[in-house]
C-alpha cells in the first residue's frame, strides 16, 4: 500500500480513536440514551469504570499511532474494541453502527498496509 495513503489513514484513525477515548473522561460528545437491555448494559460500563479502561486504552493506542510507535499492538487493541462496538451496535443500536464500522474498516486497512510488522498473523 502506497506509504502517504498508509499515513493518511493511519492519522484520521489516530484522531478518531483520540476523540472518542478523551470522550469517555471528558464527556464532550454526550452518549445518547440507548433502549432496552443496551442501555442496561450501557449503564453498567459507565458505572463500574469499564468505560474508563476502554478510554485509556483508546488514548494510549491513538497516540501511538500518531507518534507512529506500537502500531501494530495499537491496531490490535483498536480491532478489538471496534469488533465489541460493530456488536454492541448492530445487537442494540443499528442505526448508530456505521461510526463504529468505518472505525473497523480504517483498523483493518491498517493492518494490511503494516501486513510486514504482524508477522505470521497474516500468513494463511
Amino acid at each position: 500500500m502506497n506509504s502517504k495513503v498508509t499515513l493518511v489513514v493511519r492519522i484520521l484513525l489516530a484522531l478518531f480513536i483520540l476523540l472518542f477515548g478523551v470522550n469517555k473522561f471528558a464527556h464532550f460528545m454526550p452518549f445518547p440514551p440507548v433502549p432496552g437491555d443496551g442501555g442496561i448494559l450501557m449503564g453498567i460500563y459507565a458505572t463500574s469504570g469499564f468505560f474508563g479502561i476502554i478510554g485509556a486504552l483508546e488514548i494510549a493506542a491513538g497516540l501511538a499511532l500518531l507518534a507512529g510507535k506500537f502500531i501494530p499492538i495499537a491496531l490490535t487493541i483498536i480491532i478489538a474494541i471496534m469488533v465489541n462496538a460493530v456488536i454492541f451496535h448492530l445487537l442494540h443500536e443499528p442505526a448508530t453502527v456505521m461510526g463504529s464500522i468505518i472505525g473497523l474498516v480504517l483498523s483493518l486497512v491498517l493492518v494490511f498496509g503494516y501486513k510486514d510488522k504482524f508477522g505470521t498473523f497474516l500468513n494463511a
